[in-house]
């Protein structure tokens, strides 16, 4: 995996709304950014030199979508958040998702949660 890159806030945005939308038009994106229609251009731009973003030729329009997988973007934001605010830990991180999520955590969430846990678990007791 790749080292995290440092964005300028707006391309950060950009590149959320991209992972969300995608594929999309910069039309399509520029209303969950903000600014002009060329400012939402030139921000994808960046991120396609930066090799985060690739586009292709659909018509009269370029059609935007992340180089990387959601799920492994995911992860890796993820890792940023639990290191920057819940000092690398694992079980503050989801013990404030499950705080958070109190009131839609269901049965059936919570036994996929148990079998996480119990697979990790078996994972440790096999490395040692």
């Amino acid at each position: 995996m790749a080292p995290p890159r440092k964005l300028a806030r707006r391309e950060q945005e950009a590149l959320e709304a991209l992972h969300r939308l995608s594929p999309c038009t910069a039309a399509e994106l520029q209303p969950e950014i903000g600014g002009t229609y060329s400012a939402t251009r030139a921000v994808l731009s960046r991120l396609a030199v930066k090799g985060l973003a690739s586009h292709r030729y659909d018509g009269p329009r370029y059609v935007y979508e992340p180089t990387e997988e959601s799920s492994s973007a995911g992860s890796s934001a993820l890792r940023e958040v639990v290191n920057t605010f819940f000092r690398g830990s694992n079980s503050e991180a989801l013990g404030a998702l499950l705080a958070l999520s109190k009131d839609t955590v269901d049965e059936e969430e919570l036994l996929r949660l148990e079998a996480m846990v119990a697979r990790a678990r078996s994972k440790g007791t096999n490395d040692a």
